[in-house]
């Protein structure tokens, strides 16, 4: 991918990327083992369901913090919105996020942190679903010029998992995706700044979940599937264990 950064100086958000609520049932679909995520019409957070015996995703405040986010996640073509009343003429193309933390001692995403970007793109043929890396950097947000991954609506309508990987690496994250689409290979890497390299990696961090937006709010239902254990993560250096997917993950069943 291209190192070219696009940044954009936002105003810090009152409200933490993060999903509290618990809902009592699983997204049509879910995969056996899996929790899910529900984005429901008019909203920003979704809400989280657990199968029985499931502990993760991780969600909210943890001290220590750790260094590193690790997860299995699946986007489903419920993921193909069309903003019909946008907030803001331009908020289709606004970035939602994927899980990630905040970082620098903040508790808000929005101010520092770290995550992944999507987005559905309706005005390519055809259309399609990019992902990208995404930090923010005492408010200013950056994100490459162009897509890490792109997926179509076969690609989305395959549900197979990619796993997602955040690490902090001193004064910079390192971000990775991996798996098996339809056959095709996914192996992708990407670095942004950090704007607190001297603060320890495992400072307290918030843990966000599934969101949408930008500004405005889904337009429709969205549900995503992931795959991440809740216990505390690693709390040493850059190479420290982190939030680990399950090792047992079929990458393109």
């Amino acid at each position: 991918m291209g190192t070219a950064l696009a940044r954009k100086l936002g105003a810090a958000s009152a409200t933490t990327l993060t999903a509290v609520a618990l809902s009592g049932c699983l997204a049509p679909d879910t995969p056996d083992g899996w929790s899910s995520y529900t984005i429901e019409p008019g909203a920003h957070s979704a809400s989280v369901a657990r199968p029985a015996g499931a502990t993760g995703p991780l969600a909210g405040w943890i001290s220590p913090g750790g260094a590193s986010r690790t997860y299995d996640f699946i986007l489903t073509p419920t993921a193909e919105y069309e903003l019909v009343s946008p907030t803001q003429p331009e908020d289709q193309f606004d970035w939602n996020k994927l899980p990630g933390f905040s970082d620098c001692g903040d508790f808000d995403l929005a101010r520092n942190g770290a995550m992944f970007g999507w987005r559905w793109r309706i005005d390519t043929t055809p259309r399609v679903l990019e992902i990208v890396p995404y930090a923010n950097a005492d408010g200013v947000h950056q994100y490459p010029n162009t897509a890490l991954v792109v997926l179509d609506h076969d690609d989305l309508d395959a549900k197979q998992p990619l796993r997602y990987s955040i690490e902090i690496d001193g004064s910079e994250y390192r971000f990775a995706i991996d798996g098996t689409i339809r056959g095709r290979e996914i192996h992708e890497t990407a670095t942004l700044p950090r704007s607190c390299p001297t603060t320890p990696v495992g400072a307290g961090k918030w843990y966000a979940g599934f969101y949408f937006g930008g500004t405005s709010t889904a337009p429709s239902t969205i549900h995503g599937y992931v795959r991440e254990p809740a216990e505390t993560p690693g709390t040493g250096d850059a190479t420290g264990s982190g939030s680990a997917g399950s090792s047992g993950l079929a990458l393109g069943g």
